[in-house]
């Protein structure tokens, strides 16, 4: 057949069909958050570990994925097994995709080698690497976990949605069409090791108006987070051009209370990034009558802030110096 053409309208496709449908959507894990097919539990007792069904904002618990265009899904944590071992033995934690298993194309499995005959295909999760008379819990563990994310076009930044309702990794093109315009990327991501369902935000990767610098994001804390506008803390770097960006708030939604002394970004900034000598800057605070804030960086990485007046959020922005 020299060309082809399907779906054909009011007419079933056959699953090799479907597969080359769906091929652009890509292979990889459906992040909603709750950190969906982690690998825990390593036993020595029972030489098992567990794959995560992720704990998701609306209480319900299920992992999902995408492979070859098939749909993978977990509702329960899996046992998985890692036998010992007489010689050096990677297990690879997968989603394999068999062709021939046509009541359920892809299925969670712990192989030692990855077969690839037959049409056969595998989203890498995990590598488990075990020595002989090695515990499991000494066993090495190396996390691939790909993820598949889509690219959402907005004309603003107002448009968005809230990035805990979009997939781990969704891409946010913002421009407005018009000629002129330059394009800023935003990535849906998670400042919390554990990839938990708190901490979501837009990250900024690519600002025409950054001029060169790079974005290193603070993640929250159990005290500051973002108020919901403006960019999420950070430090730029630009050769030794340091700069600071961003709005904070407290977790508590208490106030900033005037004169209060702050430490705005937690734990400092690297002493690497620190200036030479302590620099003061008067910066903007969200208040309904004009309210400042006095922000100290000084040689030892701290970053404090005062407040004239009680505000519900500080910012950062406009604050730079040169790293020591």
């Amino acid at each position: 057949m020299a060309e082809q053409s399907y779906p054909i309208v009011e007419q079933p496709m056959s699953a090799d069909q479907w597969k080359s449908v769906t091929l652009g959507i890509g292979n990889g894990i459906l992040d909603e958050g709750g950190f969906p097919y982690r690998l825990k539990n390593l036993s020595n007792a029972t030489n098992t570990g567990v794959l995560q069904a992720a704990r998701r904002q609306d209480g319900k618990a299920y992992s999902s994925a995408i492979l070859n265009g098939f749909y993978h899904r977990i509702d329960e944590d899996l046992e998985l097994e890692f036998p010992p071992v007489t010689s050096r033995t990677t297990y690879y934690v997968v989603l394999e995709y068999d062709p021939s298993r046509t009541d359920m194309p892809v299925q969670a499995k712990v192989v030692t080698s990855l077969d690839a005959t037959q049409g056969k295909n595998y989203l890498h999760l995990y590598n488990v690497r075990r020595q002989p008379d090695q515990l499991l819990t000494d066993a090495e563990v190396r996390m691939i976990r790909p993820r598949v994310g889509p690219v959402q076009v907005y004309a603003a930044e107002a448009d968005m949605p809230q990035a805990h309702k979009s997939l781990w990794g969704t891409i946010a093109l913002v421009h407005n069409g018009r000629a002129g315009n330059n394009a800023v990327l935003k990535m849906a991501i998670t400042g919390d090791d554990a990839e938990s369902n708190n901490g979501w935000f837009w990250k900024t990767i690519y600002d025409p108006n950054d001029n060169g610098f790079v974005w290193d994001w603070k993640a929250d804390s159990g005290t500051y987070t973002n108020p919901g506008s403006g960019y999420v803390r950070a430090i730029g770097r630009r050769g030794r051009e340091r700069r600071l960006r961003g709005r904070v708030s407290l977790v508590s939604g208490n106030v900033f209370r005037a004169g209060g002394t702050y430490n705005v970004m937690s734990t400092g900034i690297p002493p690497e990034d620190a200036p030479g000598g302590s620099q003061r800057f008067v910066t903007a605070c969200g208040n309904t009558t004009p309210t400042f804030a006095t922000v100290e960086v000084s040689p030892d990485g701290s970053v404090t802030a005062t407040v004239s007046r009680d505000t519900y959020w500080i910012g950062l922005d406009g604050i730079e110096w040169e790293a020591k």
